[in-house]
């Protein structure tokens, strides 16, 4: 892809949006529930396909829902969906518990206390649409990859284009990182992107800064969404050769990064993941650098399930469908630090990328 050609036109199968309104109905009938009044947007959206940033959705057992909206969104909520009763009014909960009659009504735990009270204080019913969003069907993962892919081939273009060189700002750098993202088709950014040089590597969320890049590491975290659904990836290179102890460091970090990568199957559970590569670092010496957890998910939200962490439990297992990241990284205060991170889609017999760019040190 070249800085300025947009996105092929999808191929992808569309998302069957109300195939998933009728799992979570089964889910919400399992748990005891009869409706679920569903709040956060981005599971609005998974059940919905509607992108607006004010709406609820009703939804039943049998997956017939009613969706709520106000005027600004009239012509974009037909648009969007389909199979649903549009309801467009100034009072979504009003409407949307009108609508539910005598049928008791069950919330998602992120809706604000004092709506909640407002509604009466009914009972939450948690994870309903998440559990259902842990496992991504065809139309997702052709989504996620076409993300991850498109991020990772402009960052190998404004690597080879001079993008990160001494004496410029991290700002500067960042900016043109950004603008390359835009013009090749990202519909946005799905995090602030990072990028330190020296010792603002030490800092893992670190952002960017006036400060002007230094020769030694360089780390680079970012990603897009496209379609809805994010990327994230890490690169870290090294302006000038590196010394020895960034080399020391970085052969550290990607050899802890290929142990977590090679974890990675249906049935693995996500703590060892997260164990595989923290083992590495921590026999190195350097376990009390490395302070973060080794994964997460990716999907409509750029941090989501399943996890990889210490805080993992036993029966969070990875299944065909997930996806996960994998990040290690060492991070000496004052110092330097670094991490290296890919997005993996888990397959039947293991897991394929996301961002197809080597992961490497590379000096420029």
């Amino acid at each position: 892809m070249t800085e300025n050609q947009a996105p092929s036109p999808s191929t992808a199968p569309a998302p069957d949006h109300a195939a998933r309104r009728r799992a979570v109905g089964r889910r919400i009938a399992a748990a005891g529930a009869h409706q679920l009044l569903v709040t956060d947007l981005m599971n609005v959206r998974y059940l919905t396909g509607f992108t607006g940033s004010n709406a609820a959705l009703l939804l039943a057992t049998d997956g017939e829902g009613v969706i709520a909206t106000d005027g600004r969104y009239d012509t974009q909520v037909r648009q969007q969906t389909s199979g649903l009763d549009i309801r467009i009014t100034r009072d979504l909960f009003r409407e949307l518990t009108a609508a539910a009659g005598d049928e008791a009504v069950h919330i998602e735990p992120q809706l604000a206390v004092g709506r909640a009270r407002d509604l009466g204080d009914p009972e939450i019913l948690g994870g309903t649409v998440e559990a259902e969003r842990l496992v991504k069907d065809d139309a997702e993962l052709a989504a996620l990859t076409a993300a991850g892919e498109l991020a990772d081939a402009v960052f190998v273009e404004f690597i080879e284009a001079g993008g990160i060189r001494e004496g410029i700002t991290e700002i500067e750098a960042a900016a043109d990182l950004e603008h390359r993202l835009r013009r090749a088709g990202a519909d946005g950014l799905s995090f602030d992107t990072i990028l330190a040089s020296g010792t603002n590597a030490a800092k893992p969320h670190a952002g960017v800064s006036r400060e002007r890049i230094v020769p030694g590491l360089v780390t680079v975290d970012f990603g897009v969404y496209l379609d809805g659904y994010a990327s994230d990836e890490t690169r870290t290179v090294c302006v000038g050769e590196p010394d020895a102890r960034s080399r020391e460091l970085f052969d550290l970090v990607h050899t802890a990064f290929t142990a977590g990568v090679q974890t990675l199957a249906p049935g693995v559970a996500g703590r060892d993941v997260d164990a595989a590569a923290r083992r590495v670092i921590a026999d190195a010496g350097y376990g009390e650098y490395f302070v973060h957890s080794t994964g997460h998910g990716v999907g409509l939200d750029v941090h989501e399930a399943p996890s990889a962490s210490t805080r993992a439990a036993d029966r969070d297992v990875l299944r065909e469908g997930m996806t996960l990241t994998v990040e290690p990284g060492v991070y000496l205060p004052g110092e330097t630090g670094l991490r290296i991170e890919n997005t993996y889609i888990i397959t039947a017999d293991g897991a394929r990328t996301c961002n197809p760019s080597p992961t490497e040190l590379r000096v420029v």
